[in-house]
């Protein structure tokens, strides 16, 4: 017996929205604030860096306490100026990803591993899967906004995935190892109220190095990422047609 008129399968090309919702908009918001980020975050690291010499004058008594915690204030401005732009990414980063896993529906992926839903989820979560969710994610958004991909293609997860997304999860990887390493210190400069301020020198001064190396990975994350936006952007957008 034959389907009646209009009977769309589920998953199939139409059994969701009809119209691709746009993400050109979203995407340029989130390459500058990703880009506005990167600059927020040299700027601290490179604070920091002078913050360590700080912490070696205190140490040789060539500075008071007070004099050292005042030095401090130029870093904690600009790792909350970075944690705001963090927020505000990560807000359009998940309406982003949300909408291009919506429209993945719409233009006929059956079978999707990461729904609308889903992809808030991962998001948000992301950090504590070491990046190895976000990861599978962008894989799957990547090969289901493959242009070459007819509606209703059964073997779209079998597609191809562009270097950028494994360059930026190895990358990130290696960032987050990092700053393992080094969050006692760099987290130790936020808590002079609860730490001394001799402790906080002492971690400034002997693990310096990592921060630095966390900090240098981390922005390379970051552009990494940038380069990964505006490839997906620009192949899903020629997927849905999105001018």
């Amino acid at each position: 017996m034959s389907p009646p008129p209009g009977y769309v399968a589920y998953g199939g090309p139409g059994a969701h929205d009809a119209t691709p919702a746009r993400i050109g908009g979203l995407s340029k918001a989130l390459v500058t604030l990703n880009i506005i980020g990167i600059v927020a975050s040299a700027i601290a690291l490179l604070v920091q860096l002078g913050l360590r010499n700080s912490a070696i004058d205190f140490r040789q008594g060539e500075i008071s306490s007070s004099e050292f915690a005042d030095k401090a204030g130029p870093y904690l401005g600009a790792t909350a100026l970075a944690g705001v732009i963090s927020l505000a990414a990560l807000i359009v980063q998940i309406i982003w990803s949300f909408r291009m896993a919506k429209n993945l529906r719409a233009i006929g992926r059956p079978k999707q591993s990461f729904s609308p839903g889903v992809t808030i989820a991962v998001n948000i979560l992301g950090g504590c899967t070491l990046g190895i969710l976000p990861y599978f994610m962008w894989r799957e958004l990547w090969k289901g906004s493959d242009p070459s991909a007819p509606p209703g293609d059964p073997t779209w997860k079998q597609r191809a995935v562009g270097q950028i997304v494994h360059i930026w999860f190895a990358v990130s990887l290696l960032s987050v190892i990092a700053s393992s390493i080094g969050l006692g210190a760099a987290s130790a400069v936020t808590r002079f109220n609860s730490d001394s301020n001799s402790r906080i020198a002492k971690q400034l001064d002997d693990q310096i190095g990592f921060i630095m190396v966390a900090g240098l990975l981390g922005i390379i994350t970051s552009i990494l990422f940038i380069s990964l936006v505006r490839q997906l952007s620009a192949r899903h957008m020629q997927t849905t047609h999105e001018v």
